[in-house]
């Protein structure tokens, strides 16, 4: 084999072993990296499922302490724990209904009247149970504050039938108009087209001043070259003369 086609051929396998190096390099690294990915979403993966359960096992927790304290209240103040069930669970709802009704802008006027019959038919039934039926503090304390709750969630959801779209979606419309949108629109028109008149009138006046002046220096090199030229011509005989 001739020197020339030995060095070509050594040539072409140096570069196919570069293009091979180049290749191997690059999946090796595209390799590294889906392992590299795969190994920070397990990792991703598994700290939102700790979190969750963490999150979880909390509420569950205060959740059961809550359960737990109403049960106590209800033996210990009102003599029996289905009291304190029965007034956990109408307090969690009417605080739900209570939130449900300020989101959807029905007016607070509602809310205040619905502890107001709340009031007063829990010191009503308070009343009742304790004079003319002679019950116990505890139960009469207990059936006053359940009817109190339940008066209150009742109210709160038939509350709830005053809903008026208009007044819910108003807060997420703009605050301007159509029109003061479109005029204030027009104003930053306005506003550019002046600003930009003004950059142009100035950038016209600093090129016209630039014009003058490289003028007046063409003017300037024009009389030298004028004057040298005929000064130039002035030695030429002469020293035509002298030759």
């Amino acid at each position: 084999m001739p020197e020339r086609e030995r060095s070509e051929a050594s040539f072409s396998e140096s570069i196919d072993q570069l293009i091979g190096a180049i290749r191997a390099l690059l999946l090796g690294h595209w390799s590294l990296l889906r392992a590299e990915l795969g190994a920070i979403a397990r990792d991703v993966v598994i700290t939102l499922i700790g979190a969750a359960a963490i999150v979880s096992l909390i509420v569950t927790a205060l959740l059961g302490l809550l359960i737990a304290l109403f049960l106590i209240l209800g033996e210990g103040l009102f003599g029996s724990q289905l009291w304190g069930a029965a007034q956990m669970t109408l307090l969690l709802l009417s605080l739900a209904a209570a939130i449900a009704s300020s989101i959807l802008r029905i007016p607070t006027g509602r809310r205040r009247r619905a502890l107001v019959l709340g009031a007063l038919a829990g010191v009503g039934a308070l009343l009742l149970t304790l004079l003319p039926l002679a019950w116990e503090p505890g139960p009469a304390s207990g059936l006053a504050l359940t009817l109190l709750l339940t008066v209150v969630l009742v109210d709160l959801l038939l509350g709830l039938r005053n809903f008026e779209t208009q007044r819910f979606t108003d807060r997420f419309m703009p605050l301007a108009s159509e029109a003061e949108l479109r005029a204030t629109a027009q104003a930053l028109e306005d506003l550019r087209e002046e600003a930009l008149g003004g950059v142009a009138a100035e950038v016209g006046e600093a090129i016209g001043s630039a014009d003058a002046a490289i003028g007046t220096l063409r003017r300037s090199i024009t009389r030298v070259a004028e004057t040298l030229t005929r000064a130039a011509e002035r030695i030429r005989p002469d020293r035509g003369g002298d030759a």
